[in-house]
């Protein structure tokens, strides 16, 4: 890790609040949060064998996706020491029948230190560190043949978020230390493209109404429930699904 790292002082100050998002019970505060979980378990669980998660924040998906017993390895990277060390409390304790590593490094700097992986998990990543460019091609090298990749971003073409970047970009940069960096659907496929990956499956959510989840939570949470047919087809926040070819 870089000294002074902007990305991992900010996470450094969130363990708290991150595990929050996934203890409490379902709201319109951490809606996107815990369906970012089930959609994770969904897309990968027709694999097994060698997990990465390379920014696995307070571990909670992390341990979703191993508690069914198909990986055999996991290794657990992430940038924040206090962050890392919550996923790694969690894990040790809850997951017996996977053997774990855990790493603290900036992802872009980590190098398996034998095999490669046959899924990767890179959820709630790009906005702090962009470099796509370079992220992906270093992700694809260390899948192993078949290996998939799930990326999840929060989408620059729809409209809240557009809304919410013009509105707080500023604001945001005083508070972080650091950009946010935002990815379109087209961002996305031709770094895809440049990468050698293929788009084998795209799972959108959340309506992205601006301010939604801090200003009116309640209310927040009705609309994401009885539109989550809608928000699958035009929400705010992508899932994909990445392989080699």
């Amino acid at each position: 890790m870089k000294e002074n790292d902007p990305v991992a002082a900010y996470f450094d100050k969130l363990p708290e609040t991150h595990k929050r998002q996934f203890e409490q019970r379902a709201s319109g505060a951490n809606f996107n949060f815990q369906q970012r979980l089930r959609l994770a378990c969904e897309l990968g669980g027709a694999l097994s064998g060698r997990l990465l998660d390379c920014a696995a924040g307070t571990g909670e998906i992390t341990c979703a996706v191993l508690k069914p017993g198909r990986f055999s390895h996991a290794t657990v990277v992430d940038v924040s020491p206090a962050m890392l060390q919550s996923a790694k409390d969690l894990l040790t304790s809850q997951i017996k029948n996977a053997e774990l590593e855990f790493v603290q490094s900036d992802v872009f700097n980590f190098k398996p230190s034998d095999s490669c992986f046959d899924l990767i998990l890179c959820l709630g990543l790009i906005a702090h560190t962009g470099r796509l460019d370079i992220l992906l091609p270093h992700l694809k090298s260390m899948l192993t043949p078949g290996g998939r990749i799930i990326l999840q971003t929060t989408l620059a073409d729809h409209l809240g978020t557009r809304i919410v970047r013009a509105l707080t970009s500023r604001s945001e940069l005083a508070r972080r230390g650091y950009r946010i960096s935002w990815f379109s659907q087209r961002n996305i496929s031709d770094a895809c493209d440049r990468a050698g990956l293929r788009i084998l499956e795209m799972r959108r959510h959340a309506l992205g109404v601006p301010f939604g989840d801090r200003l009116w939570p309640w209310a927040n949470f009705q609309l994401e429930t009885r539109l989550e047919k809608w928000a699958s087809r035009y929400g705010a926040d992508a899932i994909y699904v990445l392989r080699a070819g």
